[in-house]
């Protein structure tokens, strides 16, 4: 039966940090680390004054803003936007971006994804990689009211205007609050005809403290921690003394996930209402 031991957990607080050319980077997941094929996770930091200059090359690169700094630019596609928390840039390969960090330090998540087979991504064009911010992203609530997600990188959602989010199936990715005694329901990913071996997914915690289950194990996480679940391994994450917000990752984004435990609600989700009195509109995960 899997346990505790068949996760990976790292703690970003604790784990070596090296110099790069911009600042200093942890390296928090990858294939030597916690036996992921498809994902490698930076936590970089981009020095005050200094900038960060990424050519995609032939990946899939996601960047997420940890935290505002007092001054910060992200550079895409010719165009300035403010690096604020929260928002960040999907690069297609061969695309590129640069993170200034003017007033104070910037703190980023950097995901690295292979390009798919022709397989996974299902018809979908690739590209071209796009600039995010909460602003321009949609929530969405689970039936049961106790979790809040913002995808940055999803295939199978739709803007305001009914145009797809992201065009590819290279990586899932977006941002997760839980409310107080909020939880997922025991469940698994597993593979698909076109990405048999399954997912490589993680969570980052952001802020508050979590509680990963697997079998009848379980652990603690503190903000700053990844934790790593092979695919196959079923899992829970709950909400532990609080509120909990992290983000989350799958790579590459064809799966099959199966409920294991016994919530109604299930995976059940729904945009958020446009206007007060809308009527709910599911997003439909399959």
């Amino acid at each position: 039966m899997p346990g505790i031991n068949d996760i990976s957990i790292i703690n970003s607080n604790t784990c070596e940090s090296r110099p790069f050319a911009s600042g200093t980077e942890k390296t928090l997941c990858g294939p030597a680390l916690c036996g992921a094929k498809n994902l490698t996770v930076y936590r970089r930091t981009v020095s005050k004054g200094q900038q960060f200059d990424l050519q995609a090359g032939n990946d899939y690169h996601l960047v997420f803003i940890l935290r505002t700094p007092a001054k910060g630019l992200v550079h895409f596609d010719n165009k300035s936007h403010a690096a604020e928390e929260g928002a960040g840039v999907l690069l297609k390969p061969s695309e590129s971006a640069r993170f200034d960090a003017s007033g104070s330090d910037l703190d980023l998540l950097h995901m690295v994804v292979p390009q798919p087979p022709a397989a996974v991504e299902a018809g979908l064009p690739g590209g071209p990689g796009y600039f995010f911010n909460r602003t321009s992203l949609r929530a969405l609530s689970d039936a049961s009211g106790g979790r809040i997600r913002r995808f940055c990188a999803e295939s199978g959602v739709k803007r305001r205007d009914g145009s797809r989010l992201t065009p590819t199936n290279a990586i899932q990715a977006g941002e997760m609050h839980y409310n107080e005694g909020g939880s997922s329901p025991y469940h698994v990913h597993n593979g698909t005809a076109a990405n048999p071996r399954g997912p490589d997914h993680c969570y980052v915690t952001v802020k508050g403290r979590g509680l990963v289950e697997v079998g009848s194990e379980s652990r603690e996480i503190e903000p700053g921690t990844l934790v790593y679940f092979p695919p196959g391994v079923p899992h829970r994450l709950r909400a532990h003394g609080g509120a909990l917000d992290y983000f989350e990752i799958q790579a590459w984004g064809s799966f099959k996930t199966t409920i294991l435990s016994e919530e109604a609600l299930g995976l059940k989700w729904f945009y958020e209402r446009d206007k007060p009195g809308e009527e709910l509109v599911e997003w439909n995960q399959s």
